[in-house]
C-alpha cells in the first residue's frame, strides 16, 4: 500500500533534531522568538499604505472623479472642491494606520523584552529577554508567569502553601 503524500514528504527531510540547552548545532536552523506585528517600516509606509486606500474600490472611485474634475471642459465645479476632501480622508486614514502601527510596534517592543528566566547546563538561573529564546532553551515558568514562548512543559512542582 502507498502512504499518504505528507509521510512520504515529512521522511524525505528526515527527523527533526533538537539540541536541548544549545545555541548551534541543529537548532540555529529554527526561527528566534522575536515577535513583530507591524505592517510597515519607514520606508514602505507611504507606499503600502496608498496601495491599501487605493485597493478599495470607493477610493479609486474618488480618485477617478478627481482626476476627471482636472479636465475643464467637461467640469463646471472647482478641482479643489474633490482633491481636499480626497486628500484629507486620505491623511486621516494614514494617520490612523500610522498610530495603530507604532502601537503594534510599542506592544512588540514589551512583548520581546519581557524577562524569562533560563535554565543554563549547570543549574544556573540567567535571566533574559523573550526574544532572546532559542529553540531547545529551558525555561523555568513559575506561577502567574505568562509563558513568552511555544513550549514542551518537561516537569511541574506542586504549589506549596504555607500557613497555618
Amino acid at each position: 500500500a502507498m502512504g499518504s503524500g505528507r509521510s512520504r514528504h515529512r521522511s524525505e527531510r528526515g527527523p527533526r533534531v533538537v539540541a536541548l540547552n544549545e545555541r548551534g548545532g541543529p537548532n540555529s536552523r529554527f526561527a528566534d522568538n522575536t515577535i513583530s506585528n507591524t505592517k510597515y517600516t519607514a520606508l514602505t509606509f507611504l507606499p503600502l499604505n496608498m496601495a491599501e486606500q487605493f485597493g478599495m474600490h470607493m477610493n479609486r472611485y474618488f480618485l477617478l472623479i478627481a482626476c476627471l474634475q482636472l479636465v475643464r471642459s467637461i467640469t463646471p465645479v472647482h478641482p479643489a472642491s474633490t482633491w481636499g476632501p480626497l486628500c484629507f480622508i486620505f491623511a486621516v486614514s494614514a494617520l490612523k494606520e500610522a498610530l495603530d502601527d507604532l502601537a503594534r510596534a510599542r506592544d512588540d517592543a514589551y512583548a520581546n523584552t519581557r524577562p524569562v528566566a533560563l535554565l543554563t547546563t549547570d543549574g544556573a538561573l540567567v535571566r533574559a529577554h523573550a526574544s532572546e529564546l532559542r529553540v531547545g532553551d529551558l525555561v523555568l515558568v513559575r506561577d502567574g508567569d505568562e509563558v513568552p514562548a511555544d513550549i514542551l512543559l518537561l516537569a511541574t512542582a506542586p504549589l506549596r502553601l504555607t500557613g497555618g
